[in-house]
């Protein structure tokens, strides 16, 4: 049969449908978009298939199941204990392996959610089990520096503290190969997309004092972490640029700079390890990790370097947990993230359980702009609380198309050539990279007169400060303070700095109309409450010292916060025995013997310049 005058179109009409077809496949839209699922909607095979149901109605592609929350497990675990939500549940229920079976079935990724270092929340009650880690090894637990856990904080003391429970001791080595047993187990038993690292950092700056930890720092600088004024305990590295401050301010500052990288390391260890277990064991799952979304807070506060932990390729992806503050702050967070990253992947963990779908619709949308290569919501049953219908709206305005799990690229080992090896540690407290640039040749000149100064004060003047522990001194005169502060982001929107200020102002008038500090810490939510003891010599001294006991300051902005302080007492000088003292009180003896001698023996270096090598 002739072909007929038609047949040459259809051919390539046939030819077009496959040029169509693969160009499309080229453009296949590549985001990742998960949702993190905490373990109790793992409870239950019904309460497991919804989940995997509504996240596929809503167009995500991958999960992070929590299933080891507060070291208890969501699987069928030889040594961790089982948790206790699911007593009710039949033996033979493995909510992982559910999870798996339901999840691929619809084309979803699990990874497996894993906290590393909380393990309950503040008791009571306790774990039930007698297997749990907490009964089994109190010893674990991390320390404050007066040597105490959570368990030996009372109710009021609690309340004032922002931890979230209790943590273990990133220090302890035991501590590392407990976790890394927990993840081999997952490992070995699930095939799994990938492992997500959750409070892989310490809970604060005021723990992690453990007598290990302690005693390796003394020994490596001749410095104990708990003698340094806790106003250098945020990173603020230009500081150091200062030619207006006392040098006992710039020393602090140097040595709380080296104690953020020594508690840094112990971190880094345990993810470099995780990692190695990872790709041995799976390779080609994914190992990511849920951080502060500030990297210079996040390193300098916490010990979480995540920056380091994307460049030496620990990390495939990493999640800063954007979940406060405006759109202003969540873009510069996740800003400083991709330059961070350097082409590595960021997604973007947005507070969707805080903010109405419409806000952060209008987050996804800013962020994509920026380049971010995914996001993951935090929660699925915290978006629910809030509007039942939360995935599905996000389906319908920001997931529209399908989307595949992105392309990354893994890291290398990269270096920052430095004279000075401090500077790298500079570099790690910038919140922008572009920032420590602009400023880095002034760092290194004035590092370079500093660093000999700090060294000779710590060798000659500082066993002089240091007293005995029978030793009787002088207590130097101080003010015992009440705080009221609410963290503003240098970044935030001005509408959202002025909004903070306005409440802290609300604060005041209802503090001076007779409300207490705590109740009014309470109903305003936000606000962090403590109490401290300010020396004469101190930063805040020339604000604060005049003030009569009971008098509340103006709000002041104070290291990245808001602060209304209230005078409790001022206490005249006193004589007592260094070893009764509470750390809060021999920090001030310390600091005042300290500043005492620089004056005598460096005081015609300080009337000159602070930048100058004693001879």
């Amino acid at each position: 049969m002739v072909p007929g005058p038609l047949a040459p179109w259809k051919a390539r009409g046939k030819f077009l449908t496959l040029l169509v077809a693969s160009a499309l496949l080229a453009c296949t839209l590549r985001e990742g978009r998960a949702l993190w699922v905490v373990r109790f909607r793992l409870a239950s095979p019904e309460s497991i298939d919804r989940v995997v149901q509504e996240a596929k109605e809503g167009h995500l592609n991958a999960l992070f199941a929590q299933v080891y929350g507060r070291a208890d497990a969501y699987w069928n675990s030889a040594f961790v204990p089982r948790a206790e939500v699911l007593q009710q549940s039949p033996e033979d229920f493995d909510p992982l392996g559910y999870l798996l079976q339901r999840a691929r079935g619809l084309g979803l990724q699990v990874h497996a959610w894993l906290n590393v270092y909380y393990v309950w929340p503040y008791p009571p009650p306790f774990p039930s089990s007698p297997h749990h880690v907490v009964n089994l090894h109190p010893d674990w637990l991390i320390l404050d520096e007066e040597g105490r856990s959570l368990l030996d904080y009372s109710p009021d003391e609690r309340r004032q503290d922002p931890i979230e429970g209790l943590f273990l001791d990133p220090a302890n080595p035991e501590v590392k190969d407990y976790f890394l047993r927990v993840l081999e187990e997952v490992l070995q038993r699930y095939p799994v997309d990938g492992v997500h690292l959750d409070f892989v950092r310490y809970p604060g700056p005021k723990w992690g004092f453990n007598p290990r930890a302690l005693e390796a720092f003394k020994g490596r600088w001749g410095v104990d972490p708990r003698c340094l004024d806790p106003l250098s305990r945020k990173p603020n590295p230009w500081i150091l640029l200062r030619e207006d401050l006392p040098l006992l301010t710039l020393w602090n500052y140097y040595y709380q700079s080296l104690w953020a990288e020594e508690r840094s390391y112990h971190v880094t260890r345990l993810v470099a390890e995780a990692s190695r277990l990872l790709k041995a064991k799976r390779p080609g799952a994914i190992l990511s990790a849920a951080v502060l979304p500030d990297p210079d807070r996040a390193y300098f506060e916490r010990g979480q370097d995540w920056g380091r932990w994307l460049e030496a390729g620990y990390l495939d992806l990493v999640v800063p947990m954007a979940y406060g503050g405006d759109l202003c702050r969540v873009e510069a967070q996740l800003r400083a993230a991709r330059e961070r990253a350097q082409g590595r992947m960021v997604f973007a963990g947005l507070g969707a359980w805080r903010k109405p779908p419409q806000v952060v619709a209008q987050e996804v949308r800013r962020l994509r702009r920026l380049g971010v290569q995914g996001f993951s919501y935090f929660s699925y049953q915290g978006m629910k609380d809030q509007r039942p219908d939360y995935l599905s709206f996000l389906g319908r305005e920001v997931h529209r198309r399908r989307a595949d799990w992105p392309r990354g690229r893994g890291g290398g080992e990269r270096g920052h050539e430095s004279p000075d090896p401090f500077l790298c540690l500079l570099r790690k407290q910038s919140f922008l990279l572009g920032e420590f640039k602009r400023r880095k040749r002034a760092l290194e000149e004035r590092l370079r007169r500093l660093e000999p100064l700090f060294h000779y004060i710590t060798r000659e003047l500082y066993p002089k400060a240091l007293p005995s522990e029978d030793e009787e001194v002088l207590i130097p005169p101080r003010v015992e303070l009440e705080a009221l502060s609410l963290y503003v982001h240098p970044r935030d929107c001005p509408s959202s700095r002025k909004e903070a200020f306005y409440r802290l102002l609300e604060a005041r008038r209802r503090i001076e109309a007779g409300e207490g500090f705590h109740r009014v810490a309470k109903g305003l939510n936000g606000l962090r409450r403590e109490t401290l003891f300010l020396r004469k010599g101190s930063e805040l001294a020339p604000l604060l010292w005049g003030m009569a006991d009971g008098e509340v300051s103006p709000v002041l902005e104070v290291r990245g916060s808001y602060v209304l302080y209230r005078v409790l007492k001022h206490h005249p000088p006193e004589r007592r025995p260094y070893g009764d003292l509470p750390w809060s009180l021999k920090r001030l003896v310390l600091q005042e013997r300290l500043r005492s001698l620089m004056e005598k023996e460096l005081g015609w270096l300080l009337q000159s310049s602070a930048g100058s090598q004693p001879r």
